[in-house]
């Protein structure tokens, strides 16, 4: 009967330094002990047999035991390490597994630190799942960076975890708790979704499901093996997609796979919509998120939105705040949030990028305007046709970055450069950037080997009296804080608005002193 939460289990890493809750079930109304590093709390059980209980704050430690111990039960976890734990949540970029980045090759070669450690929640859509296949199989459970394990790590979440560890080498554990092209509806309550005008979601739904036949949803639901992931790396479709190919190469491979796509039902690909949902607004919330929580974690990673581009850009700029609002009320702490902004995309499949032209605003909003936060600028490393880009390690290292800024107190440069100020002249423009660092710097070529020039900054659009100049004739030249426009078309004296990376898809390739790109900004002068 004596069970601790999921959560709990050998190879986990509990968060140092702040007090640690432990929780489970046992036989009603008896006592249950829990120790470790010398310390040994007690409480007893309810009438259901519910039970937590809240360890004193941990040192750093890498090898650790964690007793619970009940009447005449008892559960050893070994293997425990103390250190700092940080929840990855989000959609698939987040989810987007070390086996298909571009880096894992290497990264397996030389993947020696058992002290990074990665959990991945259970892909359940409501909680009675969890006892309907075997989803233990593959997750829900701790482990180790090894070559072995490494490819069913979040590739961010891992690239994360080994900047953090590469300047304090202490334990790292990262809580995988995501879901590829799930909106951020559905990783929030009801009244979080409602405060933060996402009210259309919620509208939609119900609409969807006014009329729903029960019994005929859960027989399709039960028979759809969409419906039950229990091994996310076992589907070849969804394996086909994440390595990345174009629609032609797609249908290509599918044919030599002797799949025929036109001969399928297409609600194969997707469990039907109804209660068991995962897009559902509110959801995940409930069967994914609730149950690590207190989980005692450092902080939040989250890299989420291209669904809600999809739906209703919108509606971000406020359910996006109201989200962060709603986990560090579940949590009960103001917990850091770092963030992903959307990469460049121009379409891929059904998906277009120019929609993620608002999300991307919202992000920044969201970072101007609520404290605790930060967002990750990826300007150089989408990919024209591929939603998902498969260079994970900028992602990783520049979450790190802002972690080791606002967190860890370290004097680094986390911000990426901000057009701030111009000055026009017949000829020529000035851009003036904040968080240049030691200076700007124009690159030949970004990641992927992908040409943009040193003479030219990617993604820039001048208007002057509301026509777009000639982005051919635009030159350009980087100095200190300072890029200098050049083009016979500029002229003096007249409205001018200068845009960077305000279209789906572009390619910036201008970077401060620690390597990261310039980010989205609108100046009308």
């Amino acid at each position: 009967m004596l069970k601790c939460a999921l959560i709990f289990g050998n190879d986990m890493v509990l968060q140092r330094d702040k007090e640690v809750p432990v929780w489970g079930v046992a036989e009603p109304l008896t006592q249950v002990e829990v120790s470790i590093q010398g310390h040994q709390v007690s409480t007893v059980s309810d009438e259901q047999g519910a039970w937590k209980v809240t360890l004193p704050s941990l040192a750093t430690s890498f090898a650790e035991v964690l007793d619970v111990h009940s009447g005449e039960e008892t559960l050893t976890f070994t293997g425990v390490q103390v250190g700092e734990v940080w929840l990855a949540g989000g959609q698939s970029n987040m989810e987007f597994h070390m086996r298909y980045d571009a880096d894992y090759p290497a990264e397996k070669e030389n993947c020696t630190s058992y002290d990074i450690r990665f959990f991945d929640y259970l892909e359940v859509s409501y909680p009675e799942q969890l006892n309907e296949a075997d989803f233990m199989k593959c997750y829900g459970f701790w482990r180790r960076s090894t070559p072995d394990q490494l490819e069913r790590f979040s590739a961010v979440g891992y690239y994360f975890a080994k900047e953090l560890q590469a300047n304090d080498p202490v334990p790292v554990g990262i809580i995988g708790c995501n879901w590829g092209g799930t909106p951020a509806c559905a990783w929030m309550s009801e009244q979080a979704v409602r405060n933060g005008g996402g009210q259309v979601y919620l509208d939609e739904y119900n609409a969807a499901v006014e009329n729903l036949d029960l019994d005929a949803y859960e027989e399709a639901f039960r028979r759809n093996p969409m419906s039950y992931r229990v091994d996310q790396l076992a589907d070849p479709i969804s394996d086909l997609m994440m390595y990345g190919c174009t629609m032609e190469e797609f249908m290509g491979k599918l044919a030599e796979m002797g799949i025929d796509l036109s001969k399928m039902d297409p609600s194969a690909f997707m469990p039907p919509v109804g209660p068991k949902y995962e897009r559902r607004p509110c959801g995940l919330y409930e069967s994914m998120l609730k149950p690590l929580s207190p989980y005692a974690i450092r902080g939040v990673i989250w890299y989420q939105g291209e669904t809600d581009g999809d739906g209703h850009p919108e509606a971000y700029e406020t359910l996006f705040p109201a989200l962060i609002k709603n986990w560090r009320a579940l949590w009960k702490e103001d917990l850091p949030f770092f963030f992903v902004q959307l990469a460049p995309l121009e379409q891929w499949m059904a998906c277009v990028g120019e929609p993620y032209v608002i999300v991307r605003e919202a992000q920044q909003h969201t970072a101007d305007t609520v404290p605790g936060t930060g967002m990750a600028v990826i300007t150089d490393v989408g990919m024209q046709h591929d939603i998902h880009p498969k260079k994970k390690q900028p992602v990783g290292r520049r979450l790190a970055l802002l972690a080791e800024n606002k967190v860890y107190g370290k004097d680094i440069l986390c911000e990426a450069p901000t057009l701030v100020s111009a000055a026009v002249s017949s000829g020529k423009i000035d851009l003036k950037f904040d968080h240049a660092g030691d200076g700007l710097v124009l690159k030949v070529a970004v990641p992927y080997g992908q040409v943009v020039g040193e003479t030219h900054l990617g993604g820039l659009q001048i208007f002057q009296d509301g026509k777009e100049l000639s982005a051919d004739l635009l030159a350009a030249r980087a100095e200190k804080n300072t890029v200098t426009v050049t083009s016979p078309e500029i002229k003096e004296g007249v409205p001018t608005e200068i845009r960077i990376a305000k279209t789906g898809w572009y390619l910036v390739n201008l970077y401060n002193s620690n390597d990261i790109p310039a980010r989205p900004a609108t100046l009308t002068i």
